[in-house]
């Protein structure tokens, strides 16, 4: 079915990242001979190509997640975290407004990776645009006072949800409840959603941290705070069977499309329903225009409109922000 050119689409899932926030990524790894030597050369070919192996990449890697393509994943390790690496670092701020601007995508969330990009860092790049990008705050593991360091976020309004990255914030398995517990049952009191990273990152060969939590272990946070809305991001990947699962077994979970092919949104929509599935690129490691083509592929023209501004519109209060924004606190309250 065709679908209108122009809609008030909300991308649900982007990040930003500093030069400063790069160096941070897998220091020890990047000293490694291939990134001292085959980086330099290897990366502004890359620039040239993007147009032509960026989209391939993401199209393998939508249609091949199973064990053995995650196997063949993890021993190219090195050649990902530069490429992802790269994409950060050409697309920034200027080109995320460029490329929703194109594809007429009127809003997007941006996630902070602490300690990667911090919050505050997020917040301080988009003051300017505050009606175009809501900010989803984050704390490290190593935060003595998760609690404490991002209640004044919340206390001010400055970010509209809270995301855990389990891989980059330090959290494990094993520990990932009660690390987390307090902070989501903050968010749950406040009303704030809280997105969780869920597949596998194959980087076993580059580092000894943990990939990912598995999805057995966020459930427990699911049922303990009914009233917490819960985004399982990526929808899996490629435990996407288990992600519909959660979502069909709890009501307060809602479903996130970015890396996923259009069969797979649709099985989504099939078994949810188009009330709970959020339309999400991961800018810039999966290109907006490709993630968009993959929701509308799938999707009827009211179930497009539901998962990729309806959603959204109401997970984010968009009647608070668009009537309120100018009377908030000053962002530099908000430390």
């Amino acid at each position: 079915m065709a679908h209108p050119a122009q809609l008030d689409v909300i991308d649900f899932h982007t990040h930003l990242m500093s030069l400063a926030g790069i160096e941070k990524v897998f220091p020890h790894t990047r000293q490694s001979q291939f990134f001292k030597h085959m980086v330099p050369i290897v990366e502004p070919i890359a620039d040239l190509t993007e147009g032509i192996h960026d989209q391939i990449c993401r199209h393998v890697a939508m249609h091949f997640n199973d064990k053995i393509s995650r196997l063949i994943y993890s021993h190219c390790g090195e050649l990902f975290l530069m490429e992802a690496l790269r994409l950060f670092k050409r697309h920034g701020f200027d080109r995320l407004i460029h490329s929703m601007d194109k594809l007429g995508i009127k809003r997007a969330v941006i996630h902070s990776l602490e300690p990667l990009t911090t919050t505050q860092e997020i917040i301080d790049q988009t003051a300017e645009f505050r009606e175009r990008f809501f900010v989803f705050g984050s704390v490290a593991h190593a935060e003595p006072d998760p609690v404490g360091y991002l209640l004044p976020f919340v206390q001010s309004k400055a970010i509209s949800g809270i995301k855990i990255h389990p891989m980059v914030g330090g959290y494990h398995s094993d520990d990932l409840y009660e690390d987390t517990k307090e902070f989501v049952a903050l968010a749950s009191d406040f009303g704030l959603p809280v997105a969780i990273h869920t597949g596998d990152i194959p980087i076993e060969r580059i580092t000894d941290q943990e990939a990912c939590s598995e999805l057995s272990v966020i459930a427990p946070l699911i049922r303990d705070f009914p009233k917490c809305k819960f985004i399982l991001m990526h929808m899996g990947w490629e435990s996407w069977r288990k992600a519909i699962g959660i979502a069909k077994k709890y009501p307060n979970v809602y479903l996130e499309t970015s890396w996923q092919p259009a069969r797979i949104i649709r099985r989504a929509v099939d078994n949810v329903g188009s009330e709970r599935i959020l339309f999400g690129s991961d800018f810039p490691l999966f290109q907006q225009w490709q993630a968009l083509a993959e929701v509308r592929r799938a999707l009827t023209e009211r179930e497009f409109e539901q998962v990729a501004f309806k959603n959204a519109e109401q997970l984010l209060g968009l009647a608070w922000t668009n009537e309120d924004a100018k009377s908030a606190p000053p962002r530099e309250h908000a430390v």
